[in-house]
């Protein structure tokens, strides 16, 4: 993901400085589409750095006394902790859902971590389940 984020980095700074190339190249503006291409490009460009960049910097989960709190860049998700009715890791792919009712989420964090962030919400509300999956081992010999 961090590769990811680093190449839509230098992609939108190699389309920016290019339409500043091109609005510096070009000896005066022929239409009103040329007009808008370069600076709606380079607006584009902006967004798409001010997203990654707020993804890279504020992307957590975080427990207070009555909500857990999801934040990924701009996007802000905070659910009540007395709601929460249960938690279960997927041992296969080491996420956690959380469940709230018939509702439900799946947050992601370092399989490390996994316990710590139901030991915290289990500590608001010492009510909710904690589960897990078992793993199936698969056979490299069924094809």
């Amino acid at each position: 993901m961090i590769l990811l984020a680093c190449a839509v980095l230098v992609l939108c700074s190699i389309g920016i400085a290019l339409s500043i190339w091109r609005l510096i190249k070009s000896n005066g503006v022929h239409n009103f589409g040329e007009a808008l291409k370069s600076p709606f490009l380079i607006l584009i460009c902006l967004f798409c750095i001010a997203v990654v960049i707020s993804l890279l910097i504020r992307s957590q989960y975080a427990v207070t006394n009555e909500h857990f709190i999801m934040q990924f860049g701009f996007i802000k998700s905070t659910y009540p902790i007395k709601d929460i009715t249960s938690v279960l890791l997927n041992t296969d792919n080491q996420k956690l859902t959380v469940y709230m009712g018939e509702e439900y989420f799946v947050a992601t964090v370092n399989p490390q971590w996994n316990n710590d962030l139901v030991q915290a919400l289990r500590k608001v509300n010492p009510d909710i389940e904690y589960s897990f999956t078992l793993a199936d081992k698969k056979d490299t010999d069924d094809k």
